[in-house]
């Protein structure tokens, strides 16, 4: 089962969000140095991971990470075509996680639109140009030093985020390289002292510059790629779940779920255990703000079940399953009667019921109307149906207001039909009142022989047709 997402007091706890992200494409140039920069919010404040291609990076001679409050950068010192890729930027904290993204290119030197970088020396040099500072008591004085080179940032300013300071960095390495692009005559009398601290002073700035620093930092870029380097693991935890979601046939669903963890999740979905894959009507998207969603379009019945998705990273695995209910819509069949109303006759002050039947997919619903007005259950008669298309109208005490026409209409989404009856209520002195009968006699020739009777009725015809013969 999904862990449930963990409920905090609002205003107390919050999970990491970005206040400034990373740009999706960003561009450097070999030699130069390259500075990714985010800033996250949250309580408690998150703590930022950077990553390559996935990989977790640590600081090292040729990556610096830094956090200070809630700007944190990335400076890569030399950036190299290989340093090229994806990163990302992880702020997590107890609440969740949050992750941007960019796309790092560095030029090559044979790309066109290439700047080369400042020269690099080899090791420190001596540039005579400016004076030493005061040497210490034991050593004599000498001149043609450079006092006025700059002096290296502190510690502070080299480690801040701040745009102005990383400018003013900028600023005083460029006025350093320009020392070394057009430097004076050297002058060979300065001492030995204050040369050490020359060169102490000068390397500072160029050791980040020298092949060998450079040999150091791909090393130390290759061991990290080698050696496992332990870091904050978190297993993955469920935000935002589906809930159960039904689709018509043919329509478009979406199901929507967010994960936290670190390092990021990896989310594969089930159908009714087995992997679902990638087609023309199943996608699987990711967008900005983290949220991985399953895309089907086009639903049919054979998508229907329950679906599985399970987040997992080196530090664990959570899932949850949701199910998907496909509506297939049915042909409609238009209601026809099984049995229509029939005139009923009832006495006062009886029960009476009438009822009638219809068919129809799906099963139809009735309307009643006496002498064209609808009927409610409020109207004194009882409504009903069996649900399986009879409907009956029943009044417990019938009353002369009862005796007249009634109409059932029965309906669907196909089409509609109706009949109509009538409830005769008959008064007590009515139903009471004795019935006549006919008294048969027998015909005025019933006792005459059968000879003669045959002979009268044939010639009582006879007169009959010519209009002559009297009535006996």
């Amino acid at each position: 089962m999904a862990e449930q997402p963990r409920k905090t007091k609002p205003g107390k706890f919050t999970p990491p969000t970005f206040s400034k992200i990373l740009e999706s494409e960003i561009s450097g140039m070999e030699g130069h140095p390259l500075v990714l920069e985010v800033n996250v919010k949250g309580t408690p404040l998150p703590q930022v991971q950077w990553f390559r291609e996935g990989a977790p990076i640590q600081n090292n001679p040729a990556f610096t990470a830094d956090q200070t409050g809630e700007v944190c950068t990335l400076v890569i010192a030399e950036a190299y075509p290989e340093d090229s890729g994806n990163y990302t930027a992880t702020a997590a904290n107890f609440y969740g996680s949050q992750s941007c993204q960019a796309n790092v290119t560095v030029k090559g030197k044979d790309d066109p639109g290439y700047i080369p970088p400042p020269p690099a020396s080899n090791g420190p040099a001596v540039l005579p140009d400016t004076p030493l500072p005061p040497p210490p008591a034991n050593v004599q004085p000498t001149s043609g030093l450079l006092d006025d080179l700059p002096p290296p940032p502190p510690e502070e300013e080299r480690k801040g985020p701040d745009a102005a300071v990383r400018m003013q960095q900028t600023r005083v390495t460029d006025e350093y390289h320009d020392r070394l692009r057009n430097p004076p005559p050297v002058q060979q009398e300065a001492s030995a002292t204050g040369t050490l601290k020359v060169q102490e002073k000068k390397a500072a700035y160029v050791k980040q510059s020298t092949p060998v620093a450079r040999a150091a930092r791909t090393q130390a870029r290759d061991r990290e790629d080698l050696r496992g380097v332990a870091e904050k693991n978190y297993r993955p935890n469920f935000v935002q779940v589906p809930e159960e979601t039904n689709a018509k046939e043919g329509g478009l669903v979406r199901l929507d779920c967010k994960v936290t963890g670190l390092p990021s999740p990896d989310l594969v979905w089930y159908r009714e255990g087995s992997p679902l894959r990638q087609d023309s009507n199943h996608r699987m998207i990711v967008r900005e703000n983290g949220v991985h969603s399953l895309l089907i379009s086009q639903c049919k019945a054979s998508d229907a079940g329950d679906y599985t998705c399970v987040s997992t990273n080196k530090a664990g695995q959570a899932e949850f399953t949701v199910t998907l209910n496909i509506l297939v819509e049915a042909q409609s069949v238009a209601p026809t009667w099984v049995q229509k109303l029939k005139n009923t006759t009832v006495k006062e002050g009886e029960h009476v019921r009438i009822f009638c039947t219809a068919a129809g997919d799906p099963v139809p619903y009735a309307i009643w109307k006496k002498d064209g007005i609808g009927l409610t259950e409020k109207s004194g008669y009882r409504l009903g149906t069996d649900g399986q298309g009879t409907f009956f109208l029943e009044v417990d005490h019938a009353s002369k207001a009862d005796a007249t026409w009634y109409t059932c209409s029965a309906h669907n989404q196909a089409g509609s039909i109706m009949c109509t009856g009538k409830i005769v209520v008959q008064s007590p002195w009515e139903s009471q009142k004795p019935q006549q009968t006919k008294i048969k006699t027998p015909k005025r020739y019933a006792n005459l022989p059968v000879d003669m009777r045959a002979s009268h009725q044939t010639k009582t015809a006879m007169m009959n047709e010519s209009g002559q013969a009297e009535d006996l």
